[in-house]
C-alpha cells in the first residue's frame, strides 16, 4: 500500500507542474464579455468541466478479502476547448484521481474519491449496483452507478464552484488476467462564477458519453488503461488499482 499512495502523490505533483494554471484568465475574460457572452463562456466551460469530474468514474473495480475494499490511482488525460481555457494556451489537462470501492450487503458498493488539480480539490461519492454476475467469458458482468462531485476552483482571485451528477452502466468480461470492460452513461454539470463581475452567474451542460479499457492483473494489483467520449472528445486514464 505504501507504493500505492506514493504513486498517488507523484501523480498529483505531476499534473500540478506540468502546466499553466487553466484558470488563470477566468475574471479577465469573463470581466470584459457581456452577460450573454458570459454565459456562453460558463456553458462552454462547464462542458469541458463534466468530462474533468467524471474522468475515472469507469473502470474495472477489484475488491478481494473479507473487506472486499478497493482503491485506485488514476491519471486522467483530458482534452479541453473552451474560451476560459484556451485564453491561457491550455488544451489538456492532467488530473490525478483517488478512487475507492467499498463493498456492501446485497451487491451494493459505496464509492468515493478525491482529486487535485491546478489549486482545485475534486470531491465525489456514490453507489454502484451489481445488475449481473458472469462468469461466463464472453458475456459480461453488469454494473449500474450513479456518483455527485463537487469540485472548488481557487487560483488567486479567481474563482468558481463546479457540480456533477454521473448516472452510467459498465459491462465488464471476466478474461482472466486481462479484463476489458465498456461503459455508458449521462452526466449533467454546473458551475458557477463565484469572482467577477458577473458572479452568481450559472452555466450548465449535459450530454451522453460512452468508453472502454482494459485491466492487466498480476496477484492483487491491476493496472489499467480507458478511453471515454464526452460529446465525441478523447479523454484518457491510466490507472494501478489495489484490493483487499
Amino acid at each position: 500500500m505504501k507504493k500505492f499512495w506514493l504513486l498517488a502523490a507523484v501523480f498529483c505533483l505531476a499534473s500540478s507542474a506540468a502546466f499553466a494554471n487553466p484558470f488563470d484568465k477566468f475574471n479577465e475574460k469573463m470581466n470584459a464579455a457581456s452577460a450573454g457572452t458570459a454565459k456562453h463562456y460558463l456553458n462552454n466551460l462547464a462542458s469541458d468541466m463534466g468530462a474533468v469530474m467524471t474522468g475515472g468514474n469507469y473502470g474495472v473495480s477489484v475488491g478481494l478479502g473479507l473487506l472486499n475494499f478497493s482503491a485506485s490511482a488514476k491519471l486522467n488525460t483530458v482534452n479541453v476547448d473552451n474560451e476560459i481555457m484556451r485564453a491561457d494556451g491550455t488544451s489538456t489537462l492532467l488530473v490525478p484521481m483517488i478512487n475507492a470501492a467499498l463493498g456492501l450487503p446485497y451487491d451494493f458498493e459505496l464509492l468515493a474519491k478525491y482529486g487535485y488539480f491546478y489549486g482545485t480539490n475534486i470531491y465525489g461519492a456514490g453507489l454502484r449496483y451489481k445488475v449481473y454476475d458472469s462468469d461466463v467469458l464472453f458475456i459480461p458482468s453488469v454494473t449500474v452507478q450513479g456518483v455527485y462531485t463537487l469540485a472548488n476552483v481557487k487560483d488567486g482571485s479567481n474563482k468558481l464552484n463546479a457540480n456533477n451528477l454521473a448516472l452510467g452502466a459498465t459491462g465488464t468480461f471476466p478474461i482472466p488476467y486481462v479484463t476489458p470492460y465498456v461503459c455508458v452513461g449521462w452526466d449533467r454539470t454546473k458551475v458557477e462564477d463565484k469572482s467577477s463581475i458577473h458572479s452568481g452567474m450559472t452555466g450548465s451542460a449535459e450530454g451522453m458519453g460512452y468508453g472502454f479499457g482494459v485491466s492487466v492483473s498480476i496477484l492483487s494489483i491491476y493496472g489499467n488503461v480507458g478511453v471515454h467520449y464526452t460529446d465525441g472528445v478523447p479523454g484518457y486514464t491510466f490507472g494501478l488499482n489495489v484490493g483487499f
